[in-house]
């Protein structure tokens, strides 16, 4: 259970959400294209101004530099993560492959911070 607190409990599971989203994206991309290439896109995201930490809050962007780089097959990375994340908040993915991810992504923020998630990997959001 979440500590109460308001603001910050909101500030800490939304903080936790980014932490979520951003080890989904790399565990899909190593299990699908390998360490080596997971680190070449870093290092490319990182030539595009996208450090690691900022992955999650930056998505959009990601997508943007995936999709120029991958074509239409990043969509396969960016749907799998997302599927990934909803399964590290023990939630059905009720989207299917064609839908907006963007859209998933944004309404899975606002459930989780509204309804106070946490995600099956979770340790400890105290500091």
């Amino acid at each position: 259970m979440w500590p109460s607190g308001g603001h910050s409990t909101r500030t800490k599971i939304e903080e936790t959400f980014q932490m979520t989203l951003n080890q989904c994206f790399t565990t899909v991309l190593e299990d699908i294209l390998g360490r080596t290439v997971r680190e070449e896109i870093f290092q490319l995201l990182e030539k595009n101004g996208i450090k690691p930490s900022e992955i999650s809050s930056r998505f959009d962007e990601v997508i943007e530099v995936l999709a120029r780089v991958f074509g239409t097959s990043a969509q396969l990375l960016v749907y799998k993560t997302v599927a990934e994340l909803y399964k590290e908040y023990s939630l059905r993915t009720g989207f299917s492959f064609g839908e907006s991810l963007r859209d998933q992504v944004a309404q899975l923020r606002e459930k989780v911070v509204s309804d106070l998630l946490k995600p099956k990997h979770y340790t400890s959001i105290d500091p």
